[in-house]
């Protein structure tokens, strides 16, 4: 997975699958559910048994997606509103709230924490060579690293064998500005700035073990919708 990407697109359409049965589920209080859609799909596209083998008599379009879940869930305006968003837009799916209903939480276990980017590092003598793609946005992307360039000094401090960039992030707070150097794979040293930001990554836990405690509403929604999972 590229870290350019907020969702891999290995992964995307997985994504938005979720996105669409926890959407389902939520406004229907979990009658309504992807798996209803995916059935219906299969029944008006999908069912094998046509005049060439390994081909389907009709093949779906975006316009029969959207006529499909409009019939499933009921509601037009919704299907609408979600594909112009999340499938022909490019806005995130509330996951956070989302899965808050099946009482899961989405935080950060690095809050508050500076980050310079993700990025894949390999030893190179007294330096650190960015071996991969600097993710655009990122704070090493804005002080102008780049692919194959050599990480040297992170706000005075040494990088290399003794020195890993985390550590060195470690004596920093998110919003920081501190000075870089770094050698371009060209040979020039440069000397800049980096203004840190807070670790953006997440991670998903149950709530109970994250000091909270699960409703009764949430324990049915959770049970309902990772027992279906469980039926596959």
């Amino acid at each position: 997975a590229w870290p350019n990407l907020f969702i891999s697109y290995y992964t995307y359409g997985q994504a938005i699958g979720l996105g669409l049965d926890l959407s389902l589920r939520d406004r229907s209080n979990g009658k309504v559910t992807g798996d209803q859609f995916m059935n219906t799909l299969w029944t008006q596209f999908g069912r094998p048994g046509q005049k060439e083998p390994g081909k389907v008599a009709t093949t779906y379009t975006v316009d029969g997606l959207k006529e499909t879940l409009s019939k499933v869930s009921g509601d037009r305006n919704f299907t609408n509103d979600f594909f112009n968003k999340y499938i022909e837009g490019r806005e995130l799916v509330d996951y956070t709230r989302l899965l808050a209903r099946a009482g899961f939480v989405v935080r950060k276990p690095a809050a508050g924490a500076a980050f310079a980017g993700q990025v894949n590092l390999q030893p190179a003598g007294s330096a650190f060579r960015v071996a991969g793609m600097v993710p655009m946005d990122s704070p090493l992307y804005k002080a102008g690293v780049a692919q194959d360039d050599q990480l040297v000094t992170l706000g005075g401090a040494d990088l290399g064998p003794t020195k890993t960039l985390e550590a060195a992030l470690a004596n920093h707070k998110a919003g920081d500005r501190v000075a870089l150097r770094f050698v371009r794979r060209s040979g020039e040293i440069v000397n800049t700035t980096i203004a840190l930001e807070e670790d953006p990554r997440v991670e998903v836990v149950l709530v109970e073990k994250s000091g909270g405690t699960l409703s009764d509403d949430q324990r049915r929604f959770r049970d309902s919708w990772l027992g279906s999972l469980q039926k596959r």
